[in-house]
Parts: structure tokens; C-alpha cells; sequence
């Protein structure tokens, strides 16, 4: 009896410790293009930002990436004013999208939207210029 109990206590604890590292957004994912990616209904979305250039793709479940050819996407680009606007994402290749930040305005998130097969995924990102680390590779702001 006292090996069925622990038998028992340990399968709990495993389907618990799978249910919440599954559960909501809030797990680690893949990067395919050394992006930032976030779940996104049965999608994920990845988006990167390099010298104000960003880059957006639509992943699939597994987080690969799909082809753009019958996908769109936009996405609502808040200025650190509080302004927003709405950008269309011009495709890129033959799996991203892109569009240029402005270089003398200050940005603070985008949310990303793509359709696809008559659904939508979207998903919110941090545009927030971060300063450099100090040369001792710490980042010193507390």
C-alpha cells in the first residue's frame, strides 16, 4: 500500500509540474531568427529589432516558421508620447515581414497582428530602446 501511495504522489506531481509549464504564455520558447517569441492563439510570433529595423514572423505551433504568401499582418506601434499608429508589415523574403522605426521617435511596444486562413494571431512587444551595458557588461540601471 505505501508503494502505491508514493507511486501516486509522484505521477501527481509530474502531471501537475507538465500542466503549468504548458499553461498560459508564459513558457520558454524556440527562436528561429534570434528573435523575441510569444505565443499567439495557436500560433507564436516572433518579432526582432536591429538598427530600428523589425522583423516579424508568423510561426506555427512547433514555432516554425510559415511561409508569408497568404499571410498579412499589421501591427499597432505605440510611441513613448503615447501616440500610436498603425503600420502595414511589407513581407520580406520568403517567411518575415518588416518595417523601419523611425530613428528620431521613441517607441515603446508593438503588437503584432497576422492573418492567415481566416485567423488572426497577435501578440504584444517591447520597442523600448535598452542603454548599453557599462563596460563591465553589467547593466548598472537598478
Amino acid at each position: 500500500m505505501k508503494k502505491i501511495t508514493i507511486l501516486m504522489t509522484v505521477l501527481l506531481i509530474a502531471t501537475f509540474t507538465t500542466f503549468a509549464q504548458h499553461s498560459g504564455g508564459d513558457h520558454k520558447h524556440g527562436s528561429p531568427h534570434g528573435g523575441t517569441v510569444k505565443s499567439a492563439g495557436g500560433f507564436h510570433i516572433e518579432v526582432s529589432v536591429k538598427d530600428g529595423m523589425v522583423m516579424a514572423y508568423l510561426l506555427d505551433a512547433n514555432e516554425k516558421a510559415m511561409k508569408n504568401k497568404a499571410v498579412t499582418g499589421t501591427a499597432v506601434i505605440q510611441m513613448a508620447d503615447g501616440k500610436t499608429s498603425t503600420i502595414t508589415l511589407t513581407p520580406s523574403g520568403n517567411e518575415g515581414f518588416m518595417y523601419t522605426l523611425d530613428k528620431a521617435k521613441k517607441y515603446n511596444k508593438a503588437i503584432v497582428t497576422f492573418t492567415t486562413g481566416g485567423k488572426t494571431a497577435s501578440a504584444s512587444f517591447d520597442l523600448m530602446v535598452k542603454d548599453k551595458p557599462a563596460a563591465d557588461g553589467h547593466d548598472h540601471q537598478h
